[in-house]
């Protein structure tokens, strides 16, 4: 049993116990692992993800961790560096990645809000010249966000918070995993077209005859 003091002994390592053990055995000679994000489909619609670490030794797979999809768990997989298994999973990771990243400006603003300022962030600049994101945008129903006026209003803390929440998943991409910006470009737009596409349940409605 810890004494209370201990509690406040300060440490590099990770909070959580599993990211504890996983930075331990990857710290071990010729020790990598993946990352692969799997969420099943349920009776009323898509059950919470999965997440698969495969630790590989010299190359051949050794242990495989399942675990549910955590936030934490996959932050910490980033500062490790333990990258996907293929560009479309790492889209998939990105996309959960999004999600919890825009959660504090959603909850702060409602949703109607935060829908209107991330449509018109994302029709700012040239993320619609990209195909998917275009094609989803098609069916993204919003109004035109209410701007208060002045440099501090609540349209621009809004969209700052979500313009950060996508820089910060491109510094993920590039300084953490270290892909090309190239290579980062294509994920992110892949994995903004997935969030998306689930944030105005456009497959949805389309799977159900409502497009």
């Amino acid at each position: 049993m810890p004494t209370i003091d201990e509690f406040f002994g300060e440490t590099n390592e990770p909070r959580h116990p599993r990211l504890r053990d996983w930075k331990r055995r990857l710290s071990l000679n010729n020790t990598s692992a993946s990352l692969e994000v799997f969420q099943p489909n349920g009776a009323f619609g898509q059950g919470r993800p999965e997440m698969y670490v495969q630790f590989k030794e010299d190359g051949s797979p050794t242990q495989l961790d399942t675990v549910l999809w955590d936030d934490d768990l996959n932050t910490g997989l980033i500062k490790l560096e333990v990258k996907s298994i293929s560009p479309d999973q790492e889209a998939e990771r990105f996309a959960f990645g999004l999600r919890a990243a825009m959660r504090g400006a959603e909850r702060e603003f409602g949703d109607s809000y935060f829908n209107a300022v991330l449509v018109e962030l994302i029709k700012e600049g040239d993320l619609t010249r990209h195909r998917e994101i275009a094609e989803i945008l098609r069916y993204a129903y919003t109004n035109v966000p209410h701007r208060e006026g002045g440099a501090f209003d609540r349209y621009t803390i809004c969209h700052e918070l979500i313009a950060d929440a996508i820089s910060g998943r491109a510094k993920e991409l590039t300084q953490d995993l270290r892909y090309t910006q190239e290579e980062a470009k294509g994920i992110l737009v892949s994995a903004l077209a997935r969030y998306l596409d689930e944030r105005f349940s456009v497959s949805s409605r389309r799977e159900f005859g409502m497009l």
